[in-house]
């Protein structure tokens, strides 16, 4: 009974294991169609690599941030990123960190409020993924 027991939960965890993985390229494989790679969520900044030169990124965030109501004010911007920093109208504060990976490859950290919220960033970097798309059709 305890090897059924075993080999059932072994079956299970690989199961687990195998499935998230997928996820994670199903994740991977639909943002690279619009030269996104996958999120990642670290201390409560959502991050996630656009594929394009940083100039035509940072543009995309600012405008992204500007349909959203969010008053983008550049604190920094220079050859190795940008920060951008922003209040939305309910007084919450919202930071777009740019950091240059390559000269095709910009990681964006986006956080909302102090100790950051998921799905705030995540509308934020819809916002900047159409922007990108729509400027950038073939970056």
């Amino acid at each position: 009974m305890k090897v059924q027991s075993l080999t059932l939960t072994l079956m299970l965890c690989a199961l687990l294991i195998t499935a998230s993985g997928c996820a994670v390229l199903l994740a991977g494989a639909a943002g690279a169609g619009a030269g996104v790679g996958s999120y990642r969520y670290v201390e409560g900044n959502l991050k996630r690599d656009y594929m394009g030169p940083l100039p035509k990124v940072m543009t995309s965030s600012l405008a992204a941030l500007g349909d959203l109501k969010i008053a983008p004010n550049v604190e920094r911007e220079d050859d190795s990123g940008g920060l951008i920093k922003g209040i939305m109208n309910d007084g919450t504060k919202v930071t777009v960190n740019l950091k240059k990976i390559s000269d095709n490859q910009i990681e964006v950290g986006v956080r909302v409020g102090f100790f950051g919220d998921r799905e705030q960033s995540e509308l934020v970097h819809e916002e900047i993924t159409l922007r990108f798309k729509d400027k950038y059709p073939s970056a």
